[in-house]
């Protein structure tokens, strides 16, 4: 009778341990997924930081900041398990008071470990960049510094209308000269023109996206101003040829 009950409290402890062990260690493996998912974030975001800032010395690397936030998003839910991607507060060429040509913006993004019992929910996870962006030197004996550098980048240039048109287009064609052209916030540009009393673009952050009719205009607009139906923007022509882009009939395209 006393052997009986024995083995019978061993089967209970057994019956109230072991599920309680499967559990831990399916928590650890769910926590290492979770660590996995999220180191694959900053890798990924890291990566299009560095090379942001690498290309950030010339003018076709400083254009592509504009594409930045959306492309990274992209990139992120291709290669990560995060059903969800958000690339927020991005600022470009920014400084801090006592740095300048910084590049920074934060990332939110759930993290989903399906975990086998419905024990853990998603986990949402936010995380911040902040890099300088590589802008030339003349220290340390280099003899090469930003304006030589920009100097030997320099290439054709043309202007097109992303979300209208298939042509690339001067600088004084009569079609860009009307249009807004994005480009980012700068205090050049605050100096220069002053804040659209529509849209109170007066409120963005150095580094945002912002759009100006360089030669008609007296304000800086935000993205969806009611002024703003069509915009320009400049890359190079090689790249709006590789895109399909064609010669403007009037004036040419360069």
């Amino acid at each position: 009778m006393f052997n009986s009950t024995k083995r019978g409290s061993i089967s209970v402890e057994t019956a109230i341990i072991l599920p309680l062990v499967i559990l831990g260690i399916l928590t650890v493996a769910y926590l290492i997924k979770i660590n996995c998912m999220s180191e694959t974030v900053m890798s990924v975001a890291s990566d299009e930081a560095r090379r942001l800032g690498i290309e950030a010395y010339t003018p076709a690397g400083r254009l592509s900041a504009l594409a930045f936030s959306s492309e990274l998003e992209h990139r992120l839910q291709e290669e990560t398990n995060c059903p969800i991607v958000e690339v927020d507060h991005f600022k470009y060429l920014h400084s801090n008071g006592y740095m300048d040509q910084l590049i920074s913006f934060d990332i939110d993004y759930k993290m989903d470990g399906k975990f086998p019992i419905s024990f853990y929910g998603p986990i949402w996870e936010k995380d911040r960049i902040l890099t300088r962006a590589f802008v030339g030197s003349d220290r340390y004996d280099c003899l090469r510094g930003f304006s030589k550098m920009e100097e030997e980048e320099e290439s054709e240039r043309v202007w097109i209308f992303p979300v209208a048109g298939k042509k690339y287009h001067r600088a004084d064609c009569s079609y860009i000269k009307v249009a807004a052209s994005q480009t980012i916030l700068t205090g050049n540009i605050k100096k220069r023109y002053k804040s659209c009393s529509i849209c109170h673009s007066g409120g963005l952050t150095k580094g945002s996206i912002i759009y100006c009719f360089y030669h008609s205009g007296e304000s800086y607009h935000r993205p969806d101003c009611s002024t703003v139906e069509r915009y320009v923007t400049e890359i190079e022509k090689s790249e709006a040829i590789r895109r399909g882009y064609t010669p403007c009939m009037k004036c040419g395209g360069g």
